[in-house]
């Protein structure tokens, strides 16, 4: 059983008129001001500065061509354990009343408390930009062995990885050599994310917390500040096949100010850009490499559509 609140918002000076940029798809939002003070919903910080890197967001204008809204947001919370399990964000036209269609947020964590108690996180610089990549690619598993074959052997970088192990049925955050990645890769384990480092890890350094039923939760994200690259779990789209995620930064934001890495980690990741060029199909976009027949796989899946 769900419960709807619909709250009006307004920033911590009573300011409730805003400029409006969505990203829809992604659902984040930036909100700014009269007075030019800006404003990110729903706790979205570093995933809209991810997100903005390629393209900043237009501003919203109504049909009447007024560009100021009023904005609300439904919660809709779980009555029984009281978390938001969805946030519907709608704009109302301060000048003739025409109110958009919500955007939808889904909430997948908890504790949620925030979410309602502090809506809006202030934002002083909303348009920085800095070094960010994510790469998508739709391969076969062979694609997957070799790209980690490349890492290992000829990067020579260290890999760990955060899978659940059939033996134990729980999560472990372990380093693994080439042979542990491709046993976990064929046999009854299921990996969660691979991550690679020049220097060697202290893999407690990058554990959130120990949940005794389903072991071990890694911190978010722990490739952002530090120089590692992340390789996700695959995420099946529709028949088109499995596309693989693969993000780092060879900045970071410190405290809204980027801040380098070290030369050796950007030169790293210049050497696995070239390799994954002359490796694997761009024609999709330019972050994105495919390996040959996923690629035709997902041609000839959307030119069915």
């Amino acid at each position: 059983m769900t419960q709807d609140l619909t709250v009006a918002i307004k920033t911590d000076k009573n300011i409730d008129n805003f400029q409006v940029r969505f990203l829809t798809d992604e659902g984040v939002g930036l909100l700014t001001t009269r007075t030019g003070d800006n404003y990110l919903i729903l706790d979205s910080l570093d995933y809209w500065y991810d997100l903005i890197q390629n393209e900043y967001p237009k501003k919203k204008k109504c049909s009447c061509k007024n560009e100021w809204f009023r904005v609300q947001f439904t919660y809709i919370q779980d009555a029984e354990t009281n978390t938001i399990r969805e946030v519907n964000i709608s704009a109302t036209c301060s000048d003739c009343g025409k109110v958009s269609k919500p955007m939808s947020v889904e909430i997948n964590y908890s504790p949620t408390d925030t979410l309602l108690s502090a809506p809006l996180t202030y934002c002083e610089k909303p348009n920085i930009k800095y070094k960010f990549t994510e790469w998508t690619s739709y391969w076969e598993e062979e694609d997957l062995k070799n790209f980690l074959h490349f890492v290992f052997f000829d990067l020579k970088l260290h890999m760990y990885c955060w899978f659940f192990k059939h033996l134990t049925q729980k999560k472990v955050f372990e380093k693994v050599s080439f042979e542990d990645a491709m046993r976990i890769l064929t046999g009854k384990d299921r990996y969660l994310d691979f991550y690679f480092s020049q220097r060697e890890l202290e893999p407690i350094d990058y554990i959130n917390f120990y949940d005794e039923t389903n072991g071990v939760v890694l911190k978010l994200d722990i490739w952002r500040k530090n120089e590692i690259i992340q390789l996700s779990s695959p995420t099946r789209i529709m028949d088109c096949g499995l596309v693989y995620y693969i993000d780092f930064c060879n900045q970071y934001l410190d405290k809204g100010e980027v801040t380098d890495k070290s030369n050796e980690f950007e030169q790293i990741t210049i050497q696995l850009k070239n390799w994954m060029k002359d490796t694997f199909v761009t024609k999709r976009g330019t972050h994105c490499f495919d390996g040959k027949e996923a690629y035709e796989r997902f041609m000839a899946e959307r030119n069915t559509e």
